[in-house]
């Protein structure tokens, strides 16, 4: 009897501590897969907003001009219809994944556009964008995936 209470020791063993340890370690990489999928939805609903906020100036313009901003004269008739855009169609707005990756403007003729984001693989998925496209002063809400040949101007 005295011996039991001589060696009555309390606290855990090493084993259940690594147990313990490799149970919170499962948790917490679980945690921040999550959390960077979480980010990256964030990310595409921005690019989605901006992408229907230009395309809402492009339909104005055409409303008023009758036709899409295109041609020689694109980056005056951007400015127009209150977007700036380089002669290479890239539009002066940084998309959600960063500063080099900006949305970029085509326009096949003046009665179509098409604007995509700068970043591809979107959502961990090969050659998936975040575009939108207007046909006739209409605009369709932009998606997220990748987009078909005919429908790139």
């Amino acid at each position: 009897m005295i011996r039991r209470l001589l060696r009555n020791e309390k606290g855990f063993t090493m084993v259940e501590m690594m147990v313990v340890m490799i149970i919170i370690a499962v948790l917490v990489a679980g945690g921040i897969k999550f959390y960077q999928g979480y980010i990256e939805n964030a990310k595409v609903t921005k690019a989605k907003a901006q992408i229907s906020t230009m395309q809402a100036a492009l339909d104005t313009y055409y409303a008023e001009n009758g036709a899409y901003p295109f041609g020689d004269t694109l980056v005056s008739q951007m400015l127009n219809a209150g977007l700036v855009v380089g002669q290479d169609g890239t539009l002066d707005v940084a998309d959600p994944w960063g500063a080099s990756s900006y949305y970029i403007y085509n326009s096949g003729d003046e009665d179509n556009f098409y604007i995509k984001s700068g970043k591809e693989n979107v959502q961990g998925q090969e050659g998936h964008v975040v575009y939108g496209e207007g046909s006739g002063g209409v605009s369709e809400a932009p998606v997220v995936g990748t987009p078909s040949a005919s429908s790139e101007p």
